[in-house]
């Protein structure tokens, strides 16, 4: 099910979260009519889809589900969680030194591509790692 705020933002300022038990089609026509006849939307689009990313959506725009994840796959999570911290505090440190600091106060492009790398590097692992158990969850029987 999609986030209706973000596809019928102007029916669900209308009517509130009633909007989602309208059928998809139908909610499409009303949306159009609305807009048409110039009904602003609760608020911007921005921030339609900041509020939508707070209440819980996934990157694909779709609510998030509750998960399961084992102890291995928590544990790997907050190891990357805290190695992505340390990089950031890093790369700030070094980003303050670059504006304030002296030439010589600074760290070099080699080392500042090479923390903003192992930032990617450690969001992708988080990332494919939750990615991965929760396939496996969703593929668990029962």
């Amino acid at each position: 099910m999609t986030n209706n705020t973000v596809l019928i933002p102007r029916l669900h300022a209308l009517i509130g979260d009633i909007a989602s038990n309208v059928p998809e089609d139908l909610a499409r026509e009303i949306e159009c009519a609305l807009k048409e006849q110039q009904f602003p939307p609760a608020q911007p689009m921005f921030f339609t889809f900041l509020d939508a990313i707070r209440r819980g959506d996934g990157e694909d725009g779709q609510p998030c589900t509750t998960q399961m994840l084992n102890a291995q796959t928590l544990a790997s999570l907050g190891r990357s969680l805290s190695a992505l911290t340390a990089v950031l505090d890093l790369l700030h440190a070094a980003e303050r030194a670059r504006v304030d600091g002296n030439t010589d106060e600074q760290i070099g492009d080699f080392h500042r591509n090479g923390l903003l790398l192992a930032a990617r590097q450690i969001a992708h692992a988080a990332q494919t790692g939750l990615g991965d158990a929760i396939t496996a969850v969703a593929n668990k029987p029962g």
